[in-house]
Protein backbone atom coordinates (compact mmCIF):
# COMPACT_ATOMS: atom_id res chain seq x y z
CA UNK A 1 0.00 0.00 0.00
CA UNK A 2 1.16 3.51 -0.77
CA UNK A 3 -0.31 6.85 0.26
CA UNK A 4 -0.64 9.73 -2.21
CA UNK A 5 -0.13 12.53 0.32
CA UNK A 6 -0.64 15.30 -2.22
CA UNK A 7 -4.14 13.91 -2.75
CA UNK A 8 -7.00 15.60 -4.55
CA UNK A 9 -5.51 19.14 -4.39
CA UNK A 10 -2.48 18.02 -6.44
CA UNK A 11 -4.69 16.09 -8.85
CA UNK A 12 -6.78 19.23 -9.39
CA UNK A 13 -3.71 21.46 -9.70
CA UNK A 14 -2.48 19.23 -12.52
CA UNK A 15 -5.70 19.97 -14.40
CA UNK A 16 -7.17 16.48 -14.23
CA UNK A 17 -10.94 16.05 -14.33
CA UNK A 18 -12.86 15.22 -11.14
CA UNK A 19 -15.98 13.07 -10.97
CA UNK A 20 -18.76 12.89 -8.38
CA UNK A 21 -21.35 10.18 -7.75
CA UNK A 22 -25.12 10.60 -7.90
CA UNK A 23 -25.36 9.26 -4.33
CA UNK A 24 -23.11 12.10 -3.20
CA UNK A 25 -25.35 14.65 -4.87
CA UNK A 26 -28.32 13.30 -2.90
CA UNK A 27 -26.24 13.48 0.26
CA UNK A 28 -25.44 17.12 -0.38
CA UNK A 29 -29.15 17.80 -0.64
CA UNK A 30 -29.81 15.87 2.59
CA UNK A 31 -27.19 17.89 4.44
CA UNK A 32 -28.77 21.08 3.09
CA UNK A 33 -25.38 22.02 1.68
CA UNK A 34 -25.24 24.38 -1.26
CA UNK A 35 -24.21 23.42 -4.76
CA UNK A 36 -24.62 24.53 -8.35
CA UNK A 37 -25.86 21.82 -10.73
CA UNK A 38 -25.36 22.49 -14.45
CA UNK A 39 -27.01 20.51 -17.29
CA UNK A 40 -24.74 20.60 -20.37
CA UNK A 41 -27.10 18.87 -22.83
CA UNK A 42 -29.14 20.36 -25.65
CA UNK A 43 -32.18 22.46 -24.76
CA UNK A 44 -34.44 19.81 -26.29
CA UNK A 45 -32.95 17.01 -24.18
CA UNK A 46 -33.06 19.16 -21.04
CA UNK A 47 -36.79 19.78 -21.48
CA UNK A 48 -37.46 16.05 -21.95
CA UNK A 49 -36.04 15.36 -18.49
CA UNK A 50 -33.41 16.75 -16.12
CA UNK A 51 -32.29 16.56 -12.49
CA UNK A 52 -34.34 18.84 -10.22
CA UNK A 53 -32.56 22.13 -9.34
CA UNK A 54 -30.36 21.87 -12.45
CA UNK A 55 -29.53 25.08 -14.32
CA UNK A 56 -29.52 24.84 -18.11
CA UNK A 57 -26.33 25.53 -20.05
CA UNK A 58 -27.54 24.31 -23.45
CA UNK A 59 -24.81 22.62 -25.51
CA UNK A 60 -22.30 23.26 -22.74
CA UNK A 61 -22.41 27.05 -23.01
CA UNK A 62 -21.39 27.79 -19.42
CA UNK A 63 -19.93 31.17 -20.42
CA UNK A 64 -23.46 32.55 -20.67
CA UNK A 65 -23.87 31.87 -16.94
CA UNK A 66 -20.49 33.18 -15.79
CA UNK A 67 -21.78 36.37 -14.16
CA UNK A 68 -24.24 34.32 -12.08
CA UNK A 69 -21.65 32.01 -10.54
CA UNK A 70 -21.12 32.40 -6.77
CA UNK A 71 -18.33 34.60 -5.48
CA UNK A 72 -17.28 31.77 -3.15
CA UNK A 73 -14.70 29.88 -5.20
CA UNK A 74 -15.10 26.64 -3.25
CA UNK A 75 -18.77 26.27 -4.06
CA UNK A 76 -19.63 22.78 -5.29
CA UNK A 77 -20.12 23.02 -9.06
CA UNK A 78 -21.49 19.77 -10.53
CA UNK A 79 -21.77 19.31 -14.29
CA UNK A 80 -23.64 16.53 -16.06
CA UNK A 81 -24.57 15.30 -19.50
CA UNK A 82 -26.57 12.30 -20.71
CA UNK A 83 -24.19 9.44 -19.89
CA UNK A 84 -21.26 10.94 -17.99
CA UNK A 85 -19.07 11.35 -21.10
CA UNK A 86 -15.97 12.98 -19.59
CA UNK A 87 -14.49 14.02 -22.91
CA UNK A 88 -17.67 15.90 -23.83
CA UNK A 89 -17.80 17.58 -20.40
CA UNK A 90 -14.10 18.54 -20.34
CA UNK A 91 -14.39 21.93 -22.14
CA UNK A 92 -17.00 23.20 -19.65
CA UNK A 93 -15.06 21.68 -16.72
CA UNK A 94 -11.82 23.42 -17.75
CA UNK A 95 -13.55 26.71 -18.48
CA UNK A 96 -15.09 26.90 -15.01
CA UNK A 97 -11.81 25.79 -13.45
CA UNK A 98 -10.17 28.64 -15.30
CA UNK A 99 -12.48 31.05 -13.51
CA UNK A 100 -10.88 29.95 -10.24
CA UNK A 101 -13.48 27.47 -8.94
CA UNK A 102 -11.87 24.71 -6.88
CA UNK A 103 -14.71 22.21 -6.44
CA UNK A 104 -15.84 21.47 -9.99
CA UNK A 105 -16.81 17.89 -10.85
CA UNK A 106 -18.64 15.89 -13.50
CA UNK A 107 -21.46 13.60 -12.44
CA UNK A 108 -20.33 10.00 -13.08
CA UNK A 109 -22.77 8.27 -15.40
CA UNK A 110 -24.66 11.52 -16.00
CA UNK A 111 -28.43 11.56 -16.18
CA UNK A 112 -28.44 7.84 -17.05
CA UNK A 113 -26.97 6.99 -13.64
CA UNK A 114 -29.45 9.31 -11.94
CA UNK A 115 -32.33 7.50 -13.66
CA UNK A 116 -30.98 4.05 -12.81
CA UNK A 117 -30.93 5.03 -9.13
CA UNK A 118 -34.67 5.64 -9.38
CA UNK A 119 -34.20 9.33 -8.58
CA UNK A 120 -36.74 11.99 -9.42
CA UNK A 121 -36.69 13.51 -12.92
CA UNK A 122 -38.13 16.94 -13.73
CA UNK A 123 -39.51 17.83 -17.18
CA UNK A 124 -39.89 21.10 -19.05
CA UNK A 125 -37.36 23.96 -18.95
CA UNK A 126 -34.62 23.73 -16.33
CA UNK A 127 -33.65 26.67 -14.14
CA UNK A 128 -32.22 29.62 -16.05
CA UNK A 129 -30.59 31.41 -13.12
CA UNK A 130 -28.07 30.23 -10.55
CA UNK A 131 -29.10 30.73 -6.93
CA UNK A 132 -26.47 29.90 -4.34
CA UNK A 133 -26.30 30.48 -0.60
CA UNK A 134 -23.30 29.11 1.21
CA UNK A 135 -24.19 26.87 4.13
CA UNK A 136 -21.62 25.45 6.51
CA UNK A 137 -21.30 21.71 6.94
CA UNK A 138 -21.48 20.10 10.40
CA UNK A 139 -18.28 20.85 12.29
CA UNK A 140 -17.08 23.57 9.92
CA UNK A 141 -15.76 26.80 11.44
CA UNK A 142 -16.32 30.19 9.85
CA UNK A 143 -13.16 31.82 8.45
CA UNK A 144 -13.72 35.03 10.45
CA UNK A 145 -14.12 33.00 13.64
CA UNK A 146 -10.90 31.14 12.87
CA UNK A 147 -8.98 34.37 12.29
CA UNK A 148 -10.33 35.72 15.58
CA UNK A 149 -8.93 32.66 17.36
CA UNK A 150 -5.51 33.35 15.87
CA UNK A 151 -5.56 36.84 17.33
CA UNK A 152 -6.14 35.53 20.85
CA UNK A 153 -3.63 33.95 23.22
CA UNK A 154 -4.05 30.24 23.93
CA UNK A 155 -7.38 29.85 25.70
CA UNK A 156 -10.36 27.55 25.36
CA UNK A 157 -9.39 26.38 21.87
CA UNK A 158 -6.37 24.56 20.45
CA UNK A 159 -5.37 25.07 16.81
CA UNK A 160 -4.26 21.79 15.25
CA UNK A 161 -2.23 21.75 12.02
CA UNK A 162 -2.52 18.36 10.25
CA UNK A 163 -0.23 19.10 7.30
CA UNK A 164 2.89 17.03 6.63
CA UNK A 165 6.28 17.94 8.10
CA UNK A 166 7.60 19.16 4.75
CA UNK A 167 4.68 21.61 4.64
CA UNK A 168 5.01 22.89 8.21
CA UNK A 169 8.69 23.54 7.49
CA UNK A 170 7.51 26.59 5.57
CA UNK A 171 5.80 27.91 8.71
CA UNK A 172 2.94 27.30 11.14
CA UNK A 173 0.19 29.53 12.46
CA UNK A 174 0.65 31.26 15.85
CA UNK A 175 0.19 28.84 18.77
CA UNK A 176 -0.73 25.97 16.42
CA UNK A 177 0.21 22.38 17.29
CA UNK A 178 1.46 20.37 14.29
CA UNK A 179 0.45 16.70 14.07
CA UNK A 180 0.33 15.21 10.54
CA UNK A 181 -2.98 13.55 9.70
CA UNK A 182 -1.40 10.11 9.24
CA UNK A 183 0.07 10.33 12.76
CA UNK A 184 -3.04 11.68 14.47
CA UNK A 185 -4.58 8.43 15.74
CA UNK A 186 -1.29 7.45 17.38
CA UNK A 187 -0.84 10.84 19.08
CA UNK A 188 -4.28 11.53 20.51
CA UNK A 189 -2.83 11.59 24.03
CA UNK A 190 -1.14 14.90 23.14
CA UNK A 191 -4.52 16.63 22.76
CA UNK A 192 -6.82 17.82 25.57
CA UNK A 193 -10.43 16.72 25.84
CA UNK A 194 -11.47 19.74 27.88
CA UNK A 195 -10.87 22.24 25.04
CA UNK A 196 -12.22 22.69 21.53
CA UNK A 197 -9.70 21.66 18.87
CA UNK A 198 -9.86 23.74 15.68
CA UNK A 199 -8.18 21.93 12.78
CA UNK A 200 -6.66 23.23 9.57
CA UNK A 201 -4.53 21.92 6.70
CA UNK A 202 -3.79 23.63 3.39
CA UNK A 203 -7.27 23.34 1.84
CA UNK A 204 -9.64 21.80 4.40
CA UNK A 205 -9.79 18.25 3.02
CA UNK A 206 -7.40 16.71 5.55
CA UNK A 207 -8.78 18.94 8.31
CA UNK A 208 -12.24 17.46 7.74
CA UNK A 209 -10.81 13.92 7.92
CA UNK A 210 -9.03 14.80 11.16
CA UNK A 211 -12.29 16.20 12.55
CA UNK A 212 -13.95 12.84 11.86
CA UNK A 213 -11.16 11.01 13.72
CA UNK A 214 -11.35 13.30 16.75
CA UNK A 215 -15.14 13.26 16.90
CA UNK A 216 -15.09 9.45 16.91
CA UNK A 217 -12.66 9.51 19.87
CA UNK A 218 -14.80 11.88 21.92
CA UNK A 219 -12.96 15.17 21.30
CA UNK A 220 -14.70 18.48 20.72
CA UNK A 221 -13.45 19.76 17.37
CA UNK A 222 -14.14 22.00 14.39
CA UNK A 223 -12.36 22.28 11.07
CA UNK A 224 -11.53 25.04 8.60
CA UNK A 225 -12.29 24.74 4.88
CA UNK A 226 -10.00 27.40 3.46
CA UNK A 227 -6.68 27.87 1.73
CA UNK A 228 -3.82 28.31 4.19
CA UNK A 229 -0.68 29.27 2.28
CA UNK A 230 2.76 30.01 3.70
CA UNK A 231 5.40 32.05 1.88
CA UNK A 232 8.38 29.77 1.23
CA UNK A 233 10.70 32.75 0.79
CA UNK A 234 9.47 34.86 3.71
CA UNK A 235 9.28 32.38 6.56
CA UNK A 236 6.39 33.00 8.94
CA UNK A 237 4.27 34.98 6.49
CA UNK A 238 0.97 33.40 5.50
CA UNK A 239 -2.39 34.07 3.90
CA UNK A 240 -5.76 32.47 4.70
CA UNK A 241 -8.42 32.79 2.02
CA UNK A 242 -11.66 31.15 0.92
Amino acid sequence: MRVFHAGLPAWKAAGHIIVSESAGLKNLDKLDASYVLIDLRSREDIEKGHIPKAVAAPDGNVAALKDQFPKYKKANIILYNENGDLEAATPAFKEINGWGYKMVSVLSGGLDAWRKDGSKIATGPAESKITYVRKFLPGEVDLDEFKALLAKPVGDAIILDVRQANETADGILPNAKPIPLDELEGRLAELPKDKTIVIHCSTGLRAEMAHTVLKKEGFSSKYLRANVNFDKEKKGEYAITD
